[in-house]
């Protein structure tokens, strides 16, 4: 099938201005200006096309020399190019704000597919916006989606490009080849830009990459044909003949991506600053220290506001409640007292971090979804959660094989009918999208983390949450360094559901851009620094005791060689693992140290100190295909992680060595997972001649995969030739599909499909979304649409409010669940409760720890009791002069905060300490004077001011 044949009626090759009322059949396509071809004759006259090869965008003087005329041009023979093109329609929707399932999932898709072409088109950008800096695809992702968001003609010129880079089903396989051509070719118009016109500097103002000049189409057209079949370029030209079915094609192709891509290019400096914010750096708050109190008149009197306390209850014979406090040893960075610790089983003895132990680390994911307006759940996907999880954590395990730490799923939290998961569920995609939208989770939507977290095994078990897309956040997640263990607010992980979802970067076909993140990130909760230093010739993880990472002045993607450094590991991924995707896991799971391949000299940030530049150590800031073709952790690496886990999170490296053993490792756990056998590769399938018999799909593969939505009936998917699942249903030009069909006037009158990318593993699709299949034949017709999420069960009823309260042993709670009938307790206090209770005098009544399977809508592990459970509490004697003290005022016209600090309240629970009394008060609240003030004052909780947030402040009554 040529080229440029979408669908009948089809005019010139370009795109056309998207508007309403335009025709669907034209619609996203691009139209270049063309008028000049009665000029270009004449101008040929004039103008020597030159062919040299030089690097640096728009860096060459206006006098520079450029190299002789090119040999005539020679069709090169391509009858035998299997590359057939459908180029799917760009359809703009916005989902920005609240949006249909439908219409989120297109975006996906149209995301998807730009994506990928950004692993070539990055090259690209770079030599078009004059910079040797080389940005990751999924920031240019980030970067196009969030500054483009409402221009469909950009976006729609990208998203056509994309489709045509990816013609081959075996792009992931060519993309060196590809993209080291495109780089040639590129830089070869660049060298040469004065000859493109009739006076001097004319072609470079006209290829600047912000112009408001109307591009000359067919005289750049014509100089690059001319340029491919010079010396220059004889590399590149045979390269890409067995991709694209003609020089013309690639002509075509590297002016529309010049077209496509000029804007973007532009935008150096914006996607610079997006770079440094999608990888985050996060720590721990320093210990408080004594200040003064905020608009209190006796500056002598300092007090300090102690950090939170976690409410850590189970039943008394719960192993997490037992009273044990282990020291904190030297190493960690905050520096705790003490922390929560849990005993081990009897009879477990851990072995030193010396020793190098198998760790098996419990991880809790908290999966956040929203409700629709037609009472179903995003974000698409959000139901196989766990599946996602499950495939990239096993992935991680590959990587994680050599330090003998490994990753188990020790719960999932992602049914919205269990009523102690409502914590989870946003009233609206657009309040799910602000939790992680300009700023990070924990301050946007952290209220759940406490509560959650103490229900979860923390800080046994590493807590994830999952929450907000790209974009509008602009991070892959963060963690603490290192987490802490005595408060999860600064103890957990967050990935964004772009790096967790399949349909995101959780895939090959990004690499496995969410392995990356997922492991780049609980290495830093685990206590490991990155190996580079921001502006300096330092070794950066020298602090944490690694010793054989060289040193490093900045990350790869902003150095002079970054685009070298790209294009070296796209070599490895394609020349030296032969893109063998278990190859690679298999490769992974055994690498320890710093490969040959990552010992390239020409990689050096700082050439005066020993050892070249690591672009492919997981803890730095690097490309995905650099960690996926050349991933590693050096020797001090392993034993630092060891060391610091071992001395910040005690409890959690003892438990982890014991989960490590038979006795200890649950049912159904996997842990050093062995990736498949090497196998000899089956030859890609013949030229299609319509309908020819597709080869054997390929040996499975041992990744774990999300579980398909079951269709309805018995019918298996069917499959395409190159061994991926054809997508249930489809849409192609406003009519649905089921399966593999027949589309009149386009895949050659052959079956074809939408390929199904939800397992995450399929990269072999025509344009990025297509193959042709074989049908299967089912009785009973196509297989129905999945139906929609379900409605969420109602929460329990609570008892009615004019019901006698029952307060002990199996009570009823506020929210319909039932305490305990067991006993319960605090950690670290012998005293033992049954029913309802209120052991830390909470201001909001009585309280109980509920039964075991249930968790409070917030998720915590204990709820407040029926009102009729709190006694009544007396009337407040003391005397602002005489006391007794702590005095709490009862201010009947409210509380007046000195200063007004905007957005803050007194807060209802908060512990302090005064400097050189010797004193501390715990569970206090509101306004209240202490002996020690003689005046009222609270620490004070705020809403969007962190400056004033959890500082102490006068106050008084209104």
């Amino acid at each position: 099938m040529a080229r440029g044949k979408y669908q009948e009626g089809e005019k010139e090759e370009g795109f056309d201005e998207f508007g309403e009322g335009s025709d669907r059949a034209t619609e996203g396509k691009w139209r270049p200006p063309y008028g000049l071809i009665a000029v270009l004759c004449a101008i040929f006259l004039v103008v020597g096309f030159g062919a040299g090869f030089g690097a640096g965008w728009g860096a060459h003087p206006d006098t520079e020399t450029v190299a002789a005329a090119p040999a005539p041009y020679v069709q090169p023979d391509t009858s035998s190019a299997p590359n057939d093109e459908i180029i799917r329609l760009f359809m703009p929707v916005n989902i920005m704000g609240n949006a249909t399932n439908d219409a989120v999932q297109t975006s996906y898709d149209q995301t998807a597919i730009m994506n990928t072409g950004f692993h070539a088109m990055s090259v690209v950008i770079s030599i078009l916006g004059g910079t040797n800096k080389t940005f990751d695809p999924n920031v240019l992702r980030i970067h196009v989606l969030t500054k483009y968001n409402g221009q469909q003609d950009v976006l729609a010129k990208i998203f056509n490009v994309a489709q045509r880079l990816q013609v081959s089903p075996d792009f992931m396989d060519q993309l060196y080849e590809l993209t080291s051509s495109l780089v040639d070719v590129f830089k070869y118009v660049q060298d040469n830009q004065d000859k493109i016109g009739s006076t001097s500097g004319a072609g470079r103002r006209l290829l600047a990459a912000n112009s408001a000049e109307p591009l000359a189409v067919q005289l750049l057209k014509a100089f690059v044909k001319q340029g491919l079949t010079s010396p220059a370029l004889a590399g590149a030209l045979g390269d890409l003949t067995p991709i694209f079915k003609s020089v013309d094609t690639i002509v075509d192709l590297v002016v529309d991506l010049y077209e496509a891509l000029r804007g973007v290019a532009a935008d150096t400096d914006q996607m610079s600053n997006r770079m440094v914010s999608y990888h985050p750096t996060v720590t721990p708050p320093a210990p408080p220290e004594p200040t003064v109190i905020e608009g209190f008149a006796n500056t002598s009197v300092k007090v300090t506001v102690n950090p939170y306390m976690p409410l850590i209850v189970g039943e008394a014979d719960d192993p997490l409640v037992a009273d044990v406090t282990v020291d904190v040893q030297p190493g960690g960075r905050r520096r705790l007292q003490q922390q929560i610790t849990i005993p081990l089983p009897a009879g477990f003895t851990p072995q030193p971090p010396s020793a190098l132990p198998a760790v098996a680390i419990p991880v809790v994911w908290h999966v956040l979804r929203y409700r629709n307006a037609d009472g179903s759940y995003g974000p698409p996907g959000v139901n196989d959660a766990c599946a996602m999880i499950q495939r990239m954590m096993q992935i991680a395990n590959y990587r994680l094989t050599p330090s003998k730490l490994q990753l188990w799923l020790k719960e999932c939290r992602n049914d919205p009918n269990n009523p102690g998961y409502q914590y989870l569920t946003l009233p609206s995609r657009e309040a799910y999208l602000n939790c992680a939208a300009g700023d990070y989770f924990y301050n946007k939507c952290g209220d759940m983390i406490r509560p959650s977290c103490g229900s979860a095994d923390y800080p046994r078990a590493i807590n994830l949450y999952v929450a907000g897309e790209q974009p509008p956040t602009d991070y892959v997640g963060y963690a603490f360094v290192p987490g802490a263990t005595d408060d999860c607010f600064y103890g957990h992980v967050m990935l964004t559901w772009t790096t967790v979802s399949t349909s995101g970067v959780n895939n090959r076909a990004n690499f496995e851009s969410g392995v990356s993140g997922l492991v780049h990130e609980v290495m830093h909760h685990l206590g490991m620094d990155h190996t580079f230093s921001d502006g300096a010739c330092s070794d950066a993880d020298a602090a944490s005791g690694v010793m054989d990472t060289p040193p490093t002045n900045n990350p790869v993607w902003s150095q002079g060689w970054a685009q070298k450094a790209y294009l070296s590991c796209l070599n490895s991924w394609n020349k030296i693992l032969v893109s063998d995707w278990d190859g690679a896991n298999r490769e992974a799971s055994r690498r320890v140290g710093i490969p040959i391949t990552d010992q390239n000299t020409q990689f050096d940030s700082c050439p005066g100190l020993s050892g070249p530049d690591e672009i492919a150590n997981y803890i730095t800031y690097t490309y995905d295909i650099c960690l996926l073709a050349m991933g590693h952790l050096t020797s001090g690496q392993i034993q630092a992680m060891h060391q610091i886990t071992a001395n910040t999170n005690p409890t959690l490296y003892a438990w982890g060595q014991y989960y490590a053993t038979p006795a200890g490792l649950p049912p159904g756990v996997v842990l050093f997972p062995q990736a498949p056998a090497a196998v000899a590769a089956s030859p890609p399938p013949p030229p299609r001649s319509p309908p020819p018999s597709p080869p054997p799909p390929p040996p499975p593969s041992q990744t774990p995969v999300p579980t398909p939505t079951p269709s309805g009936n018995s019918c298996p998917a069917a499959k395409t030739d190159r061994g991926c699942t054809c997508s249930t249903k489809w849409n192609f030009l406003g009519k649905d599909y089921f399966g593999c069909q027949t589309v009149p006037g386009n895949g050659n009158g052959g079956p074809w499909c939408q390929v199904d990318k939800a397992a995450g593993d399929c990269v072999r699709a025509r344009n990025g979304w297509w193959d042709y299949c074989t049908p299967v034949s089912c009785p009973g017709g196509p297989s129905p649409a999945p139906s929609p999420s379900p409605s969420p069960k109602p929460a329990p009823t609570p008892s009615p409010s004019n019901a006698p309260a029952s307060c002990g042993a199996g009570a009823v709670t506020k929210n319909g669940l039932t305490c305990t009938a067991a006993d319960w307790k605090l950690k670290s206090s012998p005293t033992t409760y049954k029913g309802c209770a209120n052991p830390n005098n909470d201001p909001k009544g009585t309280w109980c720890v509920l039964a075991k399977g249930q968790l409070s809508p917030a998720g915590a592990a204990w709820d407040y009791c029926q009102d009729g459970c709190n006694t009544a509490a007396p009337p407040s004697t003391c005397d602002t002069v005489k006391g007794p003290f702590p005095c709490k005022q009862e201010c009947q016209r409210g509380i007046s905060i000195s200063g007004q600090p905007a957005g803050c309240v007194c807060a209802d629970l908060y512990s302090i300490s005064f400097d050189g009394y010797g004193t501390s008060y715990s569970n206090q609240r509101g306004c209240t004077i202490f002996s020690e003030t003689g005046s009222g004052m609270c620490v004070v909780q705020c809403t969007n001011n962190k400056k004033a947030n959890g500082k102490a402040y006068a106050c008084s009554c209104a």
